[in-house]
């Protein structure tokens, strides 16, 4: 691995978490009250994966599957999630946001936003650019799971 690889790992190491906190920081203040960080978290995996089984959602919120069942309950009796059968298997029951957990996350989206957009204030047009610019190759690179990748295999920049 290169040296600017060693470097841009440790700074992707040193400030992911700085601007995760932020956010989590917004979650618990202001973004979504009554909500728990894992349950806007749960919001945001099912807004992304509908239809989604209660093991790929552990999976992703890293609890086990007692401890998400009774997350899930919990959205359910408050309305935010539902639980259908799969028509192609009866037993499998999928998991998806109702509209007022779609309602409920978008909320605390538009929060964050409009927090993290305050913190971002002061950057130059420069300065935004070059957060934009960088933003976007992650996202390119990180978009897909790393287990589709070889090791060794670049990504095209």
């Amino acid at each position: 691995m290169s040296d600017s690889s060693q470097q841009s790992a440790r700074d992707i190491l040193e400030t992911v978490p700085l601007v995760m906190r932020f956010i989590r920081d917004q979650i618990r203040q202001r973004c979504a009250p009554g909500l728990s960080l894992p349950q806007v978290r749960t919001l945001a995996f099912l807004d992304r994966a509908q239809n989604s089984s209660l093991s790929a959602l552990a999976g992703h919120v890293g609890l086990t599957l007692p401890a998400t069942s009774r997350l899930i309950n919990g959205l359910v009796d408050d309305g935010l999630v539902k639980r259908q059968v799969v028509a192609a298997n009866r037993r499998q029951i999928a998991l998806m946001l109702t509209g007022r957990g779609c309602a409920t996350l978008e909320k605390a989206r538009n929060e964050i936003r409009l927090h993290l957009a305050g913190r971002l204030k002061p950057l130059s047009a420069a300065e935004h650019k070059k957060v934009q610019g960088a933003l976007q190759v992650l996202h390119r690179i990180f978009e897909h799971p790393a287990r589709d990748k070889k090791p060794g295999t670049k990504v095209k920049a």
